[in-house]
């Protein structure tokens, strides 16, 4: 019975951290719209504030526009920050909180930033299981189908593995967020941002790094459901 009660009480957690999830997601796009329509007191756009930042640490960045919106980021592969059309040609506050944020990602590439490389191996990592996910569960359901004894628990330990990864990749990035984030902060104070454009720069990057945080708690909520579906095999 206690077995069952851990499955129904995570599976509670799954349904709260969701819903946190989407609550996060929804405060982006809140401070996002909402600070798109404040003028920074930079007068440049987003890509000039990207190669200013740039050049200030000595860095050679390339700076391209991307499609969609709020899908910028920061490409260690070809040392390139990508940024949504509205952010590249943008002078507003969330434009600017946006771009500086992920040039503070390059930085810390640059600095061999230790979170930033451990970050960069586990999500190596992930992203080969994570590519094993999808035929597990055509498995999963072929031999469920089937009922031969045995495959469900396997199943379950192969879950148990991907969500561990995950909610360690989760727990990695957090740092790396918030490190970028206060880069951010910092280098737009030094260039005039203050006041309540500061505000909103932190309004902004604060918000994102709460959907990071959700990301985090989904991870292990998932992960404890599926160690509590595996006591109630073990059980049985």
């Amino acid at each position: 019975m206690d077995e069952y009660i851990g499955y129904i009480i995570c599976g509670v957690l799954v349904f709260i951290t969701l819903i946190i999830a989407v609550v996060a997601q929804a405060k982006v796009h809140s401070a996002y719209s909402k600070y798109h329509k404040v003028a920074s007191p930079l007068d440049m756009t987003g890509a000039e504030l990207a190669r200013q930042l740039a050049m200030q640490e000595g860095m050679a960045l390339t700076v391209r526009s991307c499609s969609g919106t709020l899908t910028d980021h920061f490409n260690p592969s070809d040392n390139s920050v990508n940024i949504s059309a509205d952010n590249y040609n943008g002078k507003s506050v969330a434009a600017h909180a946006i771009v500086a944020h992920e040039v503070g990602h390059a930085m810390q590439k640059q600095e061999d930033y230790l979170p930033y490389k451990f970050r960069q191996t586990t999500v190596k990592i992930s992203n080969f299981i994570s590519k094993m996910l999808v035929p597990i569960v055509i498995i999963g359901i072929m031999f469920n189908f089937f009922w031969i004894a045995g495959v469900g628990e396997i199943l379950i330990y192969a879950y148990v593995g991907i969500y561990a990864v995950s909610f360690f990749v989760s727990l990695a990035t957090l740092p790396v967020e918030f490190n970028a984030s206060k880069r951010a902060k910092q280098s737009l104070q030094a260039m005039g941002v203050t006041d309540q454009a500061a505000d909103g720069v932190s309004d902004v990057l604060n918000a994102a790094a709460m959907t990071y945080v959700a990301s985090t708690l989904v991870n292990l909520a998932y992960l404890l459901r599926f160690l509590a579906l595996l006591r109630l095999f073990s059980r049985d």
